[in-house]
């Protein structure tokens, strides 16, 4: 019994000795969970065109990390930044690893709209311009001539295609101007003579009996005078 009393009384001695020094610890860190944070709003760029979305920005008070996010969609970002622990710091930002030429300084509940930029730094510079061409070498040694190929066979000929529909009748053109008469033809055989109309057997008729009468009146005239 007087080892285990022993024993809890060292295990409260040691309880007493830590607990004053995490109040003291937990105490430190208060002021800094009680001050509200500064937020950073904008576009992160990188050689001249918005970041792809999922790329990290940190932001960092020296070398402690106070913030990060991930871009969005067309590199918009938001960064929620805790106080720095030194206060002088000025804040920096990295595009992924690239660090931003821009500073920033720390302010309680700061609300600051601004984009971000992050260029090519030590790397290849840009393409120069074109060197001028060299002198020509000379020229090679002629290969040897290849062989003929065989002459293909002609192709069969195709079908014939369908007639194609009769084109629309055309306009009338203008009449041209008469021919000279054509030469005289040969005269014609004489044909058979035509019967006598009844028109002539009454004229023939009519003379007979002129004939008869005047046959009459001479043979009577001759009677009266004998």
């Amino acid at each position: 019994m007087k080892r285990i009393g022993a024993m809890a009384a060292v295990a409260l001695i040691a309880l007493l000795i830590a607990l004053p020094l995490g109040l003291v610890a937990a105490q430190g860190d208060a002021p800094r969970a009680n001050v509200p944070p500064a937020f950073i709003f904008g576009n992160a760029m990188a050689d001249g065109l918005p970041v792809p979305e999922g790329t990290m920005i940190v932001a960092m008070a020296g070398d402690e990390k106070i913030g990060s996010a991930m871009a969005m969609q067309g590199g918009g970002f938001e960064l929620q930044l805790m106080q720095p622990m030194d206060m002088d710091a000025m804040v920096t930002f990295m595009i992924g690893e690239r660090m931003v030429d821009y500073e920033y300084t720390w302010m309680s509940g700061d609300r600051m709209i601004m984009d971000i930029s992050a260029d090519l730094a030590g790397q290849d510079g840009a393409m120069g311009p074109t060197g001028p061409a060299g002198a020509a070498g000379p020229p090679g040694v002629p290969g040897p001539a290849g062989a003929d190929g065989a002459n293909g066979r002609d192709g069969r000929d195709g079908a014939a295609g369908a007639a194609g529909p009769p084109g629309p009748q055309g306009e009338q053109g203008i009449a041209g101007p008469p021919g000279p008469p054509g030469p005289q033809g040969p005269q014609g055989e004489i044909g058979a003579a035509g019967g006598a109309g009844s028109m002539g057997i009454i004229a023939l008729i009519v003379a007979i009996v002129a004939v008869i009468i005047a046959i009459v009146a001479i043979v009577m005239g001759r009677r009266t005078t004998a």
